[in-house]
């Protein structure tokens, strides 16, 4: 075999064992991916957390993890979308005063998991100082990890109608 050929040879042995090194590192390392169980409770933490700052009265701390670009529906009065943080805190903040402080329970949370996307589907009952239930409400909330935080880049607040049946 002449020098050319094995020069060859060698090239290609080498570039063929870079490209699977590549390979496997860039799609099988979980070491820095948190698993969909750890999402799961970060989000649901992480809404708990907004929701606590809502059922005290403060609408504005419910944007906590809100992204600068996000958009929202509610029934309460953005019954048409709202984009864009700023847009959504003059809204919220509109709303000040006008929340009883209550409990809440949250129903039937699923958090879906999609990469850097997850969606959480909740059912939100409160209950007042008086004990008095509250219209319930479903809820969607859309999370997306950016630099290693997870923000809500979309969330839709619907009361529960009438002739929906309630959960437990």
């Amino acid at each position: 075999m002449n020098n050319a050929f094995k020069l060859v040879q060698k090239v290609s042995f080498f570039a063929f064992v870079l490209s699977v090194l590549i390979v496997t590192g860039s799609c099988c390392d979980n070491k820095n991916t948190p698993s969909n169980e750890n999402v799961e409770e970060t989000i649901l933490n992480l809404e708990r957390e907004a929701l606590n700052h809502w059922s005290q009265g403060d609408p504005v701390g419910f944007l906590l993890h809100f992204a600068d670009d996000a958009t929202y529906f509610d029934d309460i009065a953005a019954f048409s979308r709202l984009d864009g943080l700023e847009e959504i805190k003059n809204y919220t903040k509109s709303l000040e005063g006008k929340l009883p402080a209550h409990k809440y329970d949250l129903m039937d949370t699923k958090v879906q998991v999609y990469g850097n996307a997850a969606i959480l589907t909740l059912w939100y009952q409160a209950t007042l100082e008086d004990g008095t239930k509250g219209t319930p409400w479903k809820a969607t909330s859309v999370y997306n990890l950016e630099d290693g935080n997870w923000k809500v880049v979309h969330a839709n607040w619907s009361s529960v109608k009438d002739n929906q049946p309630e959960k437990e």
